[in-house]
């Protein structure tokens, strides 16, 4: 069958199986499968292990000889040949949280949505990759080619399963993870992520600042920060604020308490590390405060004034510090400050730089160093990851591309991202699918949802992928 014959094929196919494929998605979603710690010959928990052990029994109910590697990872191939192509999902996922409408691991549809976690991120698309596969060997049962799923357990939680696989098996030459969204998301940024720390000998000299406090993550922009001040006049803290208030037209509050002290609340709004300029940083916000406060003179306050000149409010680039780069195909590295703290004896933080494809040639962290160094601030990576990349016009991705168009009648170019996929390192992998442009799933928030409608045209176009690439 020649490939643009395929289509009605495809389409007869998963209208038979569209109810089966639903309660399948439901089926993984009761399994709240959290990464945690291990347990026995559970490497990332109890949890997580049952998650993985549910997506196992559905390939193995569907015809597939599944392999495990180590609790951590499942596969299951096509047939018998060299994997050409691979599928990458996960089946575990973020903690429920608060403030849902419905029971989160008791799939529910409402008007045409899945609601659940895991529904969009990952386990809906994990089911439309393996009935792809099924699809794929009853239409074609003579594919010469070989196409591997591949399921992880950790994604979540920093991708270490992905090791775990890594131990005992290559990855196919063409990969394609459907955790992200449509069309292909072929560059992806490097990360450095940075933490910097000192301290000093405590000043008793009024007025001092006791403490600031802010952020809980490096990836995300701090949505507030908390200042307390000793011995400072309210009518300067008035001021003050009022002025920084006006200049970046942001709000800060500030009151006295009880033991005579005064609390500034500097008021940001979140957003992720790879787009901080979406957000608006409540650390550097405080510092533009602090640093036009009264405060007595000492090591700590000159340390804090220095640090506001390295990362004065509103550089989302790293230009004071000095790391400032971009290229025509991946933009400008971008830099959030995502936890902060001060005592009276030290403070600490920590910065997540997305980096540009050009920076993987650049020495990130002698500049770094070097920078926070003069100050008489100490550096220490804690995470340093290249960029990835795989050309726009390789036929893997021209085919991924054509595909989508063809299926949703949608146009578009290959993304360049700043966030990191389960992609991520992978030679020749990159991210497709099963967001569509403009669909709203809650991701990691209460409420995910999926809608019926994207998984079976995301699980059509892996069918066709798999029809057009193991041929």
């Amino acid at each position: 069958m020649e490939s643009n014959n395929y289509r009605p094929a495809i389409d007869k196919w998963f209208e038979a199986h569209e109810n089966e494929m639903i309660e399948a998605v439901g089926e993984l979603v009761s399994h709240p499968s959290v990464s945690g710690k291990p347990e026995g010959d559970m490497p990332f928990g109890k949890m997580a292990y049952e998650g993985l052990m549910a997506a196992k029994s559905l390939l193995e109910k569907k015809g597939f000889k599944v392999k495990s590697y180590e609790n951590a990872v499942i596969s299951a191939d096509l047939n018998d040949g060299e994997p050409t192509l691979g599928i990458l999902a996960h089946t575990d996922v973020v903690p429920e949280g608060t403030g849902w409408d419905t029971d989160p691991y008791k799939m529910e549809v409402k008007d045409g949505m899945l609601w659940g976690r895991g529904t969009s991120d990952d386990k809906g698309p994990a089911v439309a990759a393996v009935y792809a596969m099924c699809a794929a060997r009853e239409i074609e049962p003579n594919l010469t080619k070989n196409c591997r799923i591949i399921l992880g357990s950790s994604e979540e939680t920093g991708m270490t399963d992905l090791p775990i696989y890594e131990k005992y098996e290559k990855y196919p030459p063409m990969v394609f993870s459907p955790d992200s969204g449509y069309p292909v998301t072929n560059l992806e940024k490097g990360k450095f992520g940075v933490s910097f720390s000192c301290g000093w000998v405590e000043s008793k000299t009024l007025p001092r600042i006791l403490s600031v406090k802010g952020g809980t993550v490096s990836n995300i922009v701090p949505r507030e920060a908390v200042a307390v001040i000793e011995g400072l006049d309210l009518s300067a803290a008035e001021k003050v604020c009022g002025d920084i208030s006006g200049k970046f037209s942001a709000n800060i509050t500030y009151r006295a308490l009880e033991d005579g002290s005064i609390e500034i609340t500097a008021h940001g709004e979140a957003a992720h590390a790879s787009a901080p300029f979406a957000g608006l940083n409540a650390h550097t916000l405080l510092l533009s405060v602090l640093t036009e406060l009264p405060i007595a003179e000492c090591d700590g306050f000159y340390r804090l004034r220095m640090l506001s000149e390295i990362l004065p409010h509103g550089d989302y680039y790293g230009e004071s510090l000095g790391v400032a780069c971009e290229d025509e195909i991946s933009g400008k590295l971008t830099m959030n400050f995502g936890v902060f703290e001060y005592s009276l004896t030290g403070m600490s933080g920590n910065l997540d730089m997305r980096t540009p494809v050009c920076a993987d040639d650049l020495d990130l962290e002698k500049t770094v160093f070097s920078r926070f160094g003069k100050a008489g601030i100490m550096c220490q990576t804690h995470e340093k990851m290249p960029s990835h990349y795989v050309p726009a016009d390789s036929p893997f991705v021209q085919t991924l591309m054509q595909v989508y168009k063809d299926y949703t009648g949608l146009d578009g170019e290959p993304i360049a991202a700043g966030g990191l996929t389960y992609a991520h390192g992978i030679p020749g992998a990159v991210a497709f699918g099963c967001e569509l442009p403009g669909s709203e799933h809650n991701i990691h928030s209460a409420n995910e949802r999926f809608s019926i409608y994207e998984l079976m045209i995301g699980a059509k176009i892996f069918t066709q992928i798999i029809l057009d690439l193991c041929k």
